[in-house]
């Protein structure tokens, strides 16, 4: 992992610490005999070195501007403790910053106690240390040379362990500073359980011996020291990070509050705290990071957009971030086709009650929020809750392609510790304990996807929702949010809008009021019914993913990079010695598959068969000749091409698996009265929208004519073409009526195939009779400049198989055989599924309307 600049930084500041803390100790040490003949208050100011060292640095100028006096703190030994702060924002790498600080410190052995907050950042935290290929893991395995040993304050361990290895106990704060707090107390009990770090009980000289050296350990009576996993930390002198410190210390005045001493009791030889908002009273702030400082590193997404609905009630507040969220997730689609880069924005939406007792009129549940996200035409599989009772995430990859996951539903269970940069919109439809809701959870919605700025304007913003709250109340809770994750100097970057927003309703025209109106779905057989199609349950699965193999790789990758060089030297004229010559350029580590694996983990998600192809591609290229230098030189260029390569193979795959099943009739497309058809609302509906659309007139005082809904919306036609085509289709006689689908919207219509993402169309028009039967027309538009983008061959490709499985009479299979139980339909009707280009849009309706 690459680290930021002021990560660097940071690093670089207690790195010049520990030199002059090893310094200032070495003196003191070297004094002692000395301080003997000094009165005891110099004497114990001349051996708190780790004063002196902070002294030194601040008359250096090398500690942060508002740095405060030292605050001490010593051990029960009456021994000085070294501690100092990074005061990192969320979203700064706060626990990135604790492992690498443990790199840093050259100690390859002995005890960490690693103390986090709450259980949300200890699963985190746990998933993160544990795993070797995580980049703290990696970390801590430079550190120590490769022998870290991992524990839970319950797992046993020897003396030998911390003399040999890095031993890192992941600990809660829960469990360390309350007296009355039982897993608190177990830790002083004698449980037998650590005999390698003390005397047998009957030893009592080799006792006496070890109190003598240590009078600080906890007896059981009689002269013999306890076997406590406390002792064991006091004998050990642990490294101690405590992440999120503030939430320990509290808003204590002095650094004597119970946790202080909680954790000076266990004789720590170096405390490492990691707080967004230090208590200056209780940590000594060695690193100072601002806002800014992410902001610049594109940490974050910036500016925060607040928006408030005070006329409208939680249900619209809702339907207005269903449109956000598919604004959003259009953009991201845009970007994946341009960058190649995945994201999927996910809302996070805050209610007043989860529990399975406590749903009720009055307060707003988490099972209301999901059963009206449904109401608004969002799949039950993209709404998970995550409360104390129900969750629904735990174990989910969120970050992965294949996760449908897009709204999350809490109350409090992603206030701390819940870390996905997907995350954009935060919806509180809390008006009880707003301020709270929206000061605790808008960190959660500020990390910007793989730490980089997209360069398109909506997707590197985040957003805030309200309901019955002002925008000036609610932009206040959001800058105090931003005070409360250490990112106060980012104030001036959040934006509110409230007044522009009003209701609009939509409505049939009369003369379509009564029609009942069905559209196709492409549905997949379950049982003996049908449900929708599925790309995760219904394509996925059947992939063979043996079948996938690479090939041609040498031919794939450039030449071997190769270095023009040249020499000058003052005094010279012109260039004293040049060449051309092999770029060598040593290889840092061993070449690992698992780093090419990792990097196929979006598009395979079984890791076995990830690492079968990254160390066939590897094993292919040594066959050829190419040493381990070689391939670990051109990694990014095979990792770009290894990924197209699985790719196209999957997407070959799911359309063979898409066909054979549509040929089969296990997937069909088609009107059959007994399927679950989709249906055009006719109900009128509300949408919350800004004050500023207009309604879409071609020409001046005529209203349109044939749309099924009114009012067209003028900004949602997102293009000239758009609008062209719009009043084309207004004005072709042939048509009984058209409509513009609205991406994501409550109620639209969709399409899917042997791709995850599903295909909104632009317009569906119906004509009248045609042969005696109707004529159901689907369009999506595009500009002639994307006719080769490989989404729009895609879609070009899927539209046509929709309209041959549709029309009997077209339909065949990919052996020239007509489609068997696709075909059979409660009633005549054809039908055109078409994606048309520029040039082409206008005559494209009448050569749909003349097919034979």
């Amino acid at each position: 992992m690459e680290l930021k600049e002021y990560q660097l930084q940071a690093l670089d500041a207690f790195s010049r610490w520990i030199d002059q803390l090893r310094q200032a100790r070495a003196a003191a040490e070297a004094s002692e005999e000395i301080l003997q003949a000094l009165p005891p208050e110099a004497v114990a100011a001349a051996r708190d070195y780790p004063r002196t060292t902070w002294n030194k640095l601040r008359d250096a100028g090398q500690l942060p501007p508002a740095a405060a006096d030292y605050v001490p703190r010593t051990d029960e030994a009456a021994r000085p403790i070294p501690h100092v702060c990074f005061k990192v924002p969320t979203g700064g790498g706060k626990t990135l910053l604790g492992a690498a600080a443990l790199e840093r410190l050259s100690q390859p052995t002995g005890l960490v106690l690693w103390f986090v907050p709450t259980r949300a950042i200890y699963a985190q935290t746990k998933a993160a240390l544990w795993n070797r290929e995580h980049p703290y893991r990696q970390m801590l395995e430079r550190a120590s040379g490769g022998r870290v040993k991992l524990l839970e304050k319950d797992d046993v361990f020897t003396r030998d362990d911390v003399v040999h290895y890095l031993c890192v106990m992941l600990i809660s704060l829960q469990g360390a500073n309350r007296k009355n707090n039982k897993e608190f107390l177990r830790m002083f009990r004698a449980s037998g359980r650590y005999p390698s770090f003390f005397p047998a009980d009957d030893d009592l000289w080799a006792h006496t011996s070890l109190l003598t050296q240590h009078p600080d350990l906890y007896q059981i009576g009689g002269g013999i020291a306890a076997q406590s996993l406390a002792n064991v930390f006091k004998l050990s002198r642990p490294v101690v990070v405590l992440d999120e410190a503030h939430k320990a210390y509290g808003t204590a005045k002095v650094a004597g509050d119970e946790f202080v001493q909680s954790i000076n009791r266990y004789n720590p030889s170096l405390v490492i705290e990691l707080s967004a908002t230090p208590n200056r009273r209780a940590s000594n702030v060695l690193v100072e990071i601002d806002g800014p400082a992410l902001k610049r590193e594109e940490m974050i997404k910036l500016p925060i957009q607040v928006r408030t609905t005070k006329d409208a009630d939680w249900k619209q507040t809702l339907a207005l971030a269903v449109d956000e969220l598919a604004q959003l997730e259009h953009a991201a689609v845009n970007f994946a086709e341009n960058s190649g880069r995945y994201i999927r924005p996910i809302a996070v939406v805050r209610v007043e009650r989860t529990g399975k007792e406590q749903r009720d009129t009055d307060r707003i549940h988490a099972e209301d929020a999901r059963a009206h996200l449904q109401t608004l035409g969002v799949p039950a599989d993209e709404i998970a809750v995550k409360s104390a009772e129900v969750d629904e995430i735990t174990g989910v990859d969120l970050m992965s392609p294949y996760s449908p996951v897009r709204w999350i539903i809490t109350k409090a269970a992603l206030m701390e510790g819940w870390d996905c940069p997907f995350a954009y919109l935060l919806v509180v439809l809390d008006n009880t304990q707003s301020k709270r809701a929206i000061t605790q959870l808008v960190g959660r919605v500020m990390r910007q996807p793989e730490a980089r700025r997209t360069d398109v304007e909506a997707l590197d913003q985040c957003y805030v929702y309200c309901t019955e709250t002002t925008v000036d109340r609610a932009m206040s809770y959001v800058k105090d949010g931003l005070e409360r994750e250490g990112l106060g100097d980012l104030l001036d970057d959040v934006h509110g809008e409230s007044s522009q927003l009003e209701l609009v309703e939509f409505q049939r025209r009369t003369e379509f009021a009564g029609a009942t109106i069905f559209l196709p779905k492409v549905l997949h057989r379950q049982g003996d019914g049908w449900c929708n199609l599925d790309y995760q349950r219904h394509i996925l699965p059947q992939i063979v993913w043996d079948d996938i193999r690479v090939s041609d790789v040498q031919s794939s990758l450039p030449r071997r990079p190769s270095i023009e060089f040249g020499t000058v030297d003052v005094g010279e004229r012109g260039v004293v010695a040049s060449g051309l010559g092999e770029a060598e350029l040593p290889i840092p580590e061993p070449l690992r598959v698992s780093w090419y694996a990792r990097r196929l983990a979006d598009l395979v998600p079984n890791a076995w068969q990830a690492a079968r192809i990254a160390s066939e591609t590897i094993n292919d290229l040594r066959a050829a000749d190419q040493t381990d230098e070689q391939i670990y030189r051109q990694r990014s260029t095979l990792i770009e091409w290894l990924r197209s390569q699985v790719r196209l193979q999957i997407e070959a795959q799911s359309e063979r698996v898409f066909r054979t099943k549509l040929s089969a009739g296990d997937i069909r497309f088609s009107l059959d009265a007994k399927l679950p058809n989709h249906r055009i609302t006719a109900e009128p509906f509300k949408r919350l929208l800004s004050a500023k659309v207009h309604e879409f007139q071609p020409h001046v005082g005529r209203q349109l004519r044939l749309s099924l809904f009114t009012p067209v919306i003028e900004e949602e036609l997102d293009s000239e073409l758009e609008k062209q085509f719009a009043k084309y289709l207004d004005e072709n006689k042939a048509l009984t009526w058209w409509h513009r689908v609205g991406v994501r919207q409550s109620h639209e219509y969709y399409l899917r195939g042997w791709k995850p993402e599903r295909i909104w169309p632009d317009f569906i028009a119906m004509a009248g009779e045609t042969d005696g039967r109707p004529h159901l027309l689907v369009f999506e538009t595009k500009g002639d400049h994307l006719a080769r983008l490989e989404d729009t061959q895609y879609k070009e490709n899927l539209l046509r198989t929709l309209e041959e499985a549709f029309n009997p009479d077209k339909a065949v299979n990919e052996d020239g055989e007509p489609y068997g139980a696709v075909n059979v339909r409660n009633g005549p009707m054809r039908g055109t599924f078409r994606l048309v280009f520029e040039q082409e849009s206008f005559d494209a309706v009448e050569r749909a309307l003349n097919l034979p």
